[in-house]
């Protein structure tokens, strides 16, 4: 079970998020998906580099110099550095994006993604939260506003984002990563923040 519940846990990491967020907005059958293939391809390379790619390859360094003690970073303080930088990152991935004509939309997700970051690292200082829940919730809320707003079926991509929240959940708590409230008030987070910004931005 636990080696089930940490490849749920890899496959669901919140650092993979954003890329799927911006996939999602890729095909969301809306006119936002409507961009040359040629863009989509750029967007997403700044994304999964800024987001992914480089804060995972920060690990070993976090590793060697003692800020982790191992890549789980099971301590809240341990998960503070780490997130600072993430945060930085995506307010990076940000103003790059701005710079590419897109609709305002995309750019709004990815501000929503830094300020779950901001909110996450707030938290943190004071208190444990899931950020695997945090990352899920998002992009509930993400699905939530464009069948709200763009008024289209995702009714499929909702349901297995909802599966998968319940299956990333369960797995943390099998991991004895997180209690039950830390899981709860990530999730939630998450969906108010990217729902929040989605709506008001």
């Amino acid at each position: 079970m636990d080696k089930v519940a940490r490849i749920i846990s890899i496959l669901f990491h919140p650092l993979i998020m954003p890329s799927v967020g911006f996939l999602l907005l890729f095909n969301s059958g809306t006119y936002l998906a409507y961009l040359p293939f040629e863009y989509k391809k750029m967007i997403l390379l700044i994304v999964f580099l800024c987001t992914f790619i480089i804060p995972l390859s920060m690990l070993p360094f976090f590793l060697y110099h003692k800020i982790i003690s191992d890549i789980n970073m099971s301590g809240s303080r341990e998960r503070y550095t780490p997130l600072v930088i993430s945060f930085i990152l995506f307010v990076l991935c940000y103003f790059l994006l701005r710079r590419i004509p897109i609709p305002p939309v995309y750019h709004t997700f990815c501000l929503g993604c830094a300020a779950s970051a901001f909110l996450s690292l707030v938290i943190i200082s004071k208190w444990k939260i899931s950020l695997h829940m945090v990352g899920i919730g998002g992009i509930i809320g993400l699905i939530t506003f464009l069948i709200i707003k763009m008024q289209v079926n995702l009714g499929f991509y909702l349901i297995l984002a909802v599966l998968a929240a319940g299956l990333t959940g369960t797995a943390r708590l099998s991991l004895n990563a997180h209690k039950p409230l830390e899981i709860y008030t990530g999730f939630l987070a998450g969906l108010l923040i990217i729902t929040s910004a989605m709506f008001i931005i």
